[in-house]
């Protein structure tokens, strides 16, 4: 177990890594001494992956917990549960809302559509967890104290009328992605090879986002270019999209090996 001083040292690499860690620290400290459930504010895989590795050094896995309001959320909060608590029942008290934006079934709205819109009402991303496009419209996961003023205020995005509603949190709907199948050949199953091939990016190019912590394997920012993917992993390339390796095969007879992978299109 590392004091909190060693853990900055140790992680934090600069001024918004040190205040991010300060804080997950201190909420971390407060649950463990005044035993009450305690939160961050929403992470995103990056930030995600730096807390992890800090309640890992504070000895703190034990009643710490990654939550985005179901199973697979790509942005989250961290929660620090008291000894009466156990992991389900923290997630049953996470600070979390759903709010239901719907659209009118002739307007076609995006992603980034819903969230610039959010962030015109001068609120910070680090208060809005995933937005699940769907075909009705968006469900948008929120912190709670944040919900009331979203309802009041969130009323079009991208110029297009919205209704919103709050909803319960196991009411959610997924976005509906389109997966699409691909096969194809690498000369070796390194991570820098098989996010060229499967995001149709020059190996320079995928090289140079590895080094720059904008790809991640499995939600935790891999600078690599040389780790060796195995099957069933999740890769992520920031601004790019997400996939995931279904399968290694055989190799050619110039000796490349064949892979199968599922990407969202």
């Amino acid at each position: 177990m590392k004091t909190k001083q060693e853990i900055l040292t140790a992680l934090a690499h600069s001024g918004d890594d040190k205040l991010l860690l300060a804080g997950l620290l201190d909420k971390e400290q407060t649950c463990e001494q005044r035993g009450y459930l305690t939160h961050t504010k929403f992470l995103d895989l990056k930030q995600r992956a730096l807390c992890t590795d800090a309640v890992r050094l504070a000895g703190a896995t034990g009643h710490a917990l990654f939550w985005g309001g179901y199973e697979d959320a790509e942005r989250g909060i961290y929660l620090f549960y008291p000894d009466y608590m156990d992991a389900e029942s923290a997630k049953l008290s996470a600070p979390l809302a759903l709010l239901r934006a719907r659209k009118r079934r002739e307007d076609t709205l995006t992603h980034r559509d819903y969230l610039g819109s959010l962030m015109g009402l001068q609120i910070d991303r680090s208060v809005v967890g995933d937005i699940l496009v769907h075909e009705e419209g968006a469900d948008i996961i929120v912190l709670e104290d944040m919900a009331e003023f979203i309802l009041m205020h969130f009323a079009k995005a991208g110029r297009k009328q919205l209704s919103l509603t709050r909803e319960d949190l196991s009411d959610l709907k997924h976005a509906a992605v389109e997966e699409k199948r691909g096969t194809g050949s690498v000369a070796s199953p390194r991570l820098d090879s098989v996010a060229a091939l499967i995001f149709g990016l020059p190996r320079k190019d995928a090289q140079a986002r590895i080094e720059k912590g904008l790809v991640f394997v499995n939600n935790t920012p891999c600078m690599k270019p040389e780790h060796q993917i195995t099957e069933g992993d999740r890769l992520t390339v920031r601004g790019v999209g997400r996939a995931r390796v279904e399968a290694f095969g055989g190799t050619s007879r110039k000796g490349r090996i064949f892979l199968e992978y599922v990407r969202n299109a």
